[in-house]
């Protein structure tokens, strides 16, 4: 949902698809187109700087557990930039221009950097969270021998049907209520904290 935002409202770049982003960057590089460049290389630098943040924030041996407190805390702060997302997209209508255009590709892509950067610290096999070219690898890879009874090859199933939902719905929202879907990302990013928060970070005690 993310990048049909970003896409349709942000000047048709990506801020949480860096490989699609890249690529947009290297033909506006080509054709000369100034503006196409300028959010794509914006969107990079967010993108990166978010990473770079999340990755201090991971530094070190990583604890023991299935999620990490520090991994809760890394998508807080994206939940924060998300909120703040959705706020400037409600000030300017939903139709971003001059330089709060930047500021949201800025906010967008710092928070989607950081968001990758807790995806790769948690490691889960088959589970991406924007990339759908190493799950769908994975998964087309380990079919003749694995069919899709593993849990790694449901885990990519429900990442690239995730993927697909999120970008058709937000497509769907972006042409018929425009300011809503900045707010189902951060929702849906402040519910992941709640959830991890509640099980992870404050588990309930084991009945006896």
């Amino acid at each position: 949902m993310v990048d049909a935002v970003s896409y349709l409202g942000l000047g048709q770049i990506f801020t949480a698809n860096m490989t699609g982003n890249i690529v947009f960057l290297a033909l506006a590089v080509g054709e000369r187109n100034l503006p196409t460049a300028l959010h794509s290389g914006g969107a990079l630098l967010g993108f990166c700087i978010g990473a770079l943040i999340a990755g201090r924030v991971f530094a070190g041996p990583r604890p023991t557990g299935t999620w990490p407190r520090r991994a809760t805390r890394v998508i807080l702060g994206e939940a924060v930039f998300m909120v703040a997302f959705a706020v400037v997209w409600v000030a300017v209508g939903g139709e971003p221009g001059g330089g709060a255009l930047y500021v949201l590709i800025g906010l967008s892509s710092f928070g989607m950097g950081m968001q990758n950067a807790a995806a790769r610290h948690l490691a889960v096999p088959g589970l991406t969270t924007t990339v759908v070219t190493t799950a769908l690898t994975g998964f087309m890879v380990d079919l003749p021998a694995l069919g899709i009874s593993g849990s790694t090859q449901r885990r990519a199933i429900w990442a690239i049907f995730a993927l697909f939902s999120g970008a058709a719905i937000g497509a769907f929202l972006m042409i018929t209520v425009r300011v809503v879907p900045p707010f189902v990302v951060a929702t849906t990013v402040l519910a992941t904290v709640i959830v991890a928060y509640i099980h992870f970070d404050h588990p309930t005690p084991a009945k006896t």
